[in-house]
């Protein structure tokens, strides 16, 4: 197959070219290829050539696993052009041993499902990790404020099986119950706020275990500017940390949760305008490793409920590249290249994949239309009524 009349995005820059495909991988990326004898040729009238996204924070439904919650979370990866997500194991009814993991499995085999394991079972005990690794969950997700020893244990199966941890940073019992980011939003609506130091805290705990004990981390949903701060520090020294971020802390801020939004509920609170804004400035500088859709929706029961018994979660798997790009890219804050790195290339290189668009390399392909301009209509969704730019054309051989 041969793309001809592409925009090529490349690891840190887009060219003009074509490209060449042979079952299934790039064999050639050029200025101008002939066409061979009776090869598919595929014109792109200079939209955009890229891997496919790759997402390392996304939940189901409700938080509930069953066959349809797994088929729509799939139809909604095709739409978004997500070709590889990370479930997070923060669903019921829990995975308790490796024939439930098995039938997961089989429901989700080549669809581009990386499946994780909690590090703790409903009983809050560890979970039989090493059965599960065997087992191919390739990633071991962990809250940050589980117990200490449970916690070191994590790190120390982690160390032995060679598998990164998805660890979301917060003090629950710091929380205490907060519901918004503690600001003028929280105090307008005499709501109970979350201190930053809910976070902080704890990445600054887990930056040392992870250091301890020489383990891969993902720091996840990291939704404030300090925690960014420490963590681009000990990167100097410690390769094997990533900071990931999900995209409506990029975007928005805590006034979308005036008038008692319950949409703007979510598990990485919006913050105000100038934390946002100091967000930004770290993105630019390139602090920010992984860019995710936090992908977590819940049903309209969940939401049409007082904000402080409404659940938290977004609608957002399908909308990462189309937000990002309008809001991002078009406003000139990061380059189109920068984006995909952050969307595709490296959270790919967390799961130990390799998606770059580069001779040689195997990656599913779809190619981006950024003139296409609709506004999002979806009355339960974070993002209605923003104008958004792009659509996603999927690239078969």
């Amino acid at each position: 197959m041969l793309i001809k009349n592409a925009k090529i995005v490349l690891s840190d820059t887009v060219i003009d070219g074509d490209m060449r495909i042979t079952k299934g991988v790039i064999e050639k990326i050029s200025s101008d290829i002939e066409p061979l004898k009776d090869e598919k040729v595929i014109d792109a009238k200079s939209k955009y050539l890229l891997p496919k996204l790759v997402d390392t924070n996304v939940r189901l439904l409700d938080d509930t696993l069953n066959e349809k919650n797994l088929t729509n979370l799939l139809q909604k990866a095709k739409e978004g052009g997500v070709g590889e997500f990370v479930l997070i194991d923060d669903f019921s009814p829990k995975i308790e041993n490796a024939t439930q993991l098995e039938l997961l499995k089989s429901k989700t085999n080549n669809k581009g499902v990386t499946l994780s394991v909690n590090s703790v079972n409903k009983e809050s005990k560890l979970n039989n990790l090493a059965n599960f690794i065997n087992n191919r969950a390739k990633v071991i997700y962990t809250r940050s404020d589980i117990e200490g020893n449970l916690l070191v244990r994590v790190m120390q199966y982690a160390q032995m099986k060679g598998v990164p941890i998805f660890c979301f940073c917060e003090d629950e019992s710091i929380k205490n119950r907060g519901v918004v980011n503690e600001g003028d939003i929280s105090f307008k609506l005499g709501l109970p706020g979350i201190l930053k130091i809910t976070q902080i805290s704890e990445v600054s705990k887990i930056v040392e275990l992870a250091t301890f004990f020489g383990v891969s981390v993902l720091f996840l949903g990291i939704y404030t500017s300090k925690s960014i701060q420490i963590l681009r520090a000990v990167k100097k020294s410690n390769k094997r940390v990533y900071t990931e971020v999900a995209l409506h802390n990029l975007l928005l801020n805590e006034n979308e949760c005036d008038d008692f939004n319950t949409y703007a509920k979510l598990i990485s609170p919006l913050q105000e305008e100038s934390e946002r804004k100091k967000m930004i400035e770290q993105l630019k500088n390139g602090d920010i490793d992984i860019i995710s859709s936090s992908h977590s929706p819940k049903s309209y029961i969940y939401k049409d409920v007082p904000f402080e018994d409404a659940k938290e979660g977004v609608d957002a798997l399908g909308l990462t590249l189309k937000l990002g790009y309008t809001y991002l890219v078009k406003e000139g804050i990061i380059s189109f290249s920068s984006f995909v790195k952050m969307v595709s290339e490296n959270p790919a290189k967390v799961l130990g994949m390799d998606v770059a668009l580069k001779e040689g390399n195997e990656t599913d392909l779809i190619l981006f239309d950024p003139n296409t301009k609709n506004v999002i209509d979806d009355e339960s969704s974070l993002y209605k009524g923003k104008e958004i730019y792009g659509d996603i054309i999927e690239i078969t051989e």
